[in-house]
């Protein structure tokens, strides 16, 4: 959907994340709605396990997502970095847990928890994040789902500790 980089946000003072919209998304007024839907589902969340939004706006015809910047890992790279005990990675899936019930009380379905839309910050703090594909509560027939990390592998099924990413997709 878009492009992120590190930058520096001068009137604050502080580093953040800014999300760009490709330039084809930008002209497509879908791609602008879904980024400003991310944006507007991140800002009503105030919770430490999800990502903070601070500024969206326009710059030279691209929409973009000012948001908070974590120094970390994914939790793909994160698990695979440094052996961790399962109480350990445990505690960091009940945080994120936390982070999507915060969303979910605030009527918003993330749709695409998968291990690249979580990273664990180097304070040791996870925080969810991508939320473009987020809707809200009640939105939509419900018939559709996103297809991601959810689908089972053989290593999955024999059990063991592997996350797959696939390329995605959408069934109905």
């Amino acid at each position: 959907m878009g492009v992120v980089y590190a930058a520096y946000d001068e009137q604050l003072d502080r580093k953040v994340a800014l999300k760009l919209l490709r330039s084809d998304l930008s002209r497509d007024e879908r791609g602008r709605a879904r980024m400003q839907r991310e944006a507007q589902a991140l800002a009503r969340l105030s919770h430490p396990n999800v990502v903070q939004v601070h500024e969206v706006g326009e710059w030279r015809d691209h929409e973009y997502v000012a948001m908070e910047f974590v120094e970390g890992l994914t939790l793909r790279k994160w698990i695979n970095h440094e052996e961790r005990s399962w109480e350990v990675i445990l505690e960091v899936m009940i945080r994120a847990g936390r982070g999507l019930e915060a969303a979910h009380a605030a009527g918003l379905v993330h749709r695409d928890f998968k291990p690249a839309n979580l990273i664990v910050g180097t304070d040791g703090r996870p925080r969810v994040l991508d939320f473009g594909l987020a809707r809200a509560a009640g939105e939509g027939s419900g018939a559709s789902f996103r297809v991601s990390d959810v689908l089972e592998t053989r290593e999955q099924t024999r059990g063991a500790v592997e996350f797959v990413e696939t390329d995605g997709g959408t069934a109905a």
